[in-house]
């Protein structure tokens, strides 16, 4: 059977090479030995789409092992963040979420070998239609399908762009840290991308505040550079300004374009989506060590920010 693995273009294919230790000649033989691990794990009960488990061994920069616990780790999370990770349907909720703007991915990356760009202006999350946590599940949906469909996502990684202007304290409040952590275990354990920069542009003082309250529930060392911005305008000191939408000042388009390009997307992969509901892992039928999820690693923390108090 031919391999449904895209062919990359030659600067793409050096870069995976220096970025995450791919081998071309290699890459189906290691993919195919993955695909026999995930049907051969009991407890597992997982896809074997080539390209996920590609972009999978791309975040782990080729190494198998790692890319086994990951991979692990990203399907017995699910039990645990179900809010998140359960009931991944095509809807019109999930569907009308995408079209407030909540998340916008531009059409191009930074550069022909660069990053992708999202762009989550946090107003549109209306407390009175929405919640932090239906956000959170559209953007983890989009980047699995970024995992699936992009090749520079998966070698190069994505930044991250969250504009909070105008975000109110009541949208604020709803961020209550048991979610924030989940979410970035979500990311630095579990998501096959990578995010190498999150910029929060057009931070007000209220804003300033909850920032400090929510790093410290976050390792000291970060994985990836997480700059705040006063202004929108400073972003570009470290990002040009062709990355961003054209109401950003940018050239990668309107974000209506971005919002049907991936409109159309998610309704592509409405079966796909669909699918996911079985999946996961059951931990009877695990052999060795019980995961870290199962063990309660992200157990003991609650409350909200509704208790913090501002100067």
């Amino acid at each position: 059977m031919a391999s449904a693995l895209r062919t990359l273009d030659p600067e793409l294919l050096a870069l995976a090479k220096i970025e995450c230790n791919e081998e071309q000649s290699q890459r189906e033989a290691i993919v195919a030995t993955l695909q026999v691990w995930i049907t051969k794990s009991p407890h597992l009960k997982a896809p074997t789409d080539e390209q996920l488990i590609l972009a999978f061994l791309r975040r782990c920069r080729y190494s198998q092992e790692e890319t086994k616990r990951r991979f692990d780790n990203y399907y017995s999370l699910r039990s645990v963040f179900p809010e998140v990770l359960g009931s991944r349907q095509v809807d019109e909720a999930l569907l009308t979420q995408l079209q407030r703007g909540v998340h916008v991915i531009p059409a191009r990356p930074v550069s022909p070998q660069g990053p992708r760009v999202i762009i989550s202006p946090f107003r549109q999350i209306d407390p009175k239609k929405s919640n932090p946590r239906e956000a959170f599940k559209l953007v983890f949906i989009l980047l699995e399908l970024l995992a699936l469909e992009c090749d520079n996502a998966s070698i190069s990684g994505l930044i991250w762009v969250v504009d909070a202007r105008d975000v109110t304290m009541e949208q604020m409040m709803q961020y209550d840290p048991f979610l924030l952590k989940k979410a970035f275990a979500l990311v630095d354990q579990c998501l096959p991308l990578r995010f190498v920069e999150i910029h929060m542009i057009n931070m007000r003082r209220e804003g300033q505040t909850i920032f400090n309250f929510v790093t410290k529930f976050l390792p000291s060392k970060l994985p990836f550079k997480f700059v705040v911005h006063k202004k929108s305008e400073d972003l570009y000191e470290h990002i040009p300004r062709e990355a961003m939408t054209i109401e950003y000042g940018g050239t990668n388009g309107y974000q209506a374009e971005a919002l049907d390009y991936w409109r159309q997307r998610l309704l592509d992969n409405k079966d796909y989506l669909a699918r996911d509901a079985q999946y996961g892992t059951n931990e009877k039928l695990r052999v060795g060590l019980a995961s870290a999820w199962s063990n309660g690693e992200l157990n003991g923390m609650s409350g909200s920010f509704r208790k913090l108090e501002l100067d």
